[in-house]
C-alpha cells in the first residue's frame, strides 16, 4: 500500500499524483465480449423488411460501437488520474477532463449522486467551454464543477484532500 506524505498540519505535501488503480475482472472482460458478440450477431441475422432490418442494424452498430468504446477505454487508454499541485487541480476520468486553478475553487465538499459518494468541487469558471457532459450534468442539476468519485482512488485520504484543496484555494 502506498502511503501519501503530509505535513505538520495533516495536509498533503505537493505535488499529489494518483492514478486509478482499478482494473477489469476476467468475469467483466468476458461479459463486455459477450454484449459485442450479441450486437454483432444481432446485426448478422437476416430479416425480412428492409426498413426495419436497417434501422435495428443502426441501432445495434450503435451500441456495439458504445460498449466496444468503453471496454477499450477502460482496459487500456482512458485511465482516471489525480494530480493536485501548488496552482491547480487536475482531474480525468473516462468522458472527460478537468483543470481548476486554486483561486477559483470557493467550495469543496461530499456530496452523495445514485449511492456514489464524490468530492465535489466548485469553482467560478466564468467563460470556460463546457463539454457535452458537463451541460447535460448541469441541465439535470449538477452544480459542481468537478467530482471526484471516492472509490476512484483508495490510497488517498479523501477528508485531507478537501482540506489541502480548501488550504490551497485560500478557504477557512
Amino acid at each position: 500500500m502506498e502511503t501519501l506524505l503530509t505535513d505538520k498540519n495533516g495536509l498533503y505535501v505537493l505535488p499529489l499524483e494518483q492514478k486509478h488503480e482499478a482494473k477489469l475482472r476476467g468475469s467483466q472482460h468476458i461479459l463486455y465480449g459477450l454484449m459485442e458478440a450479441i450486437f454483432i450477431g444481432c446485426i448478422l441475422l437476416p430479416g425480412d423488411d428492409r426498413t426495419a432490418k436497417f434501422i435495428f442494424n443502426i441501432f445495434f452498430l450503435l451500441f456495439a460501437v458504445f460498449f466496444g468504446y468503453l471496454w477499450l477505454a477502460m482496459t487500456f487508454f482512458n485511465k482516471a488520474y489525480l494530480i493536485v499541485t501548488d496552482e491547480y487541480l487536475e482531474y480525468k476520468w473516462l468522458f472527460g477532463h478537468k483543470k481548476l486553478p486554486f483561486h477559483s475553487i470557493y467550495k469543496a465538499e461530499f456530496v452523495s449522486e445514485s449511492g456514489v459518494i464524490k468530492l465535489g468541487i466548485w469553482a467560478d469558471e466564468q467563460g470556460a467551454k463546457r463539454s457535452f457532459w458537463e451541460r447535460t450534468d448541469r441541465l439535470f442539476g449538477r452544480t459542481y464543477s468537478a467530482g471526484i468519485a471516492v472509490s476512484a482512488f483508495h490510497h488517498i485520504d479523501f477528508e485531507k484532500l478537501r482540506l489541502t484543496i480548501l488550504s490551497k484555494a485560500g478557504i477557512q
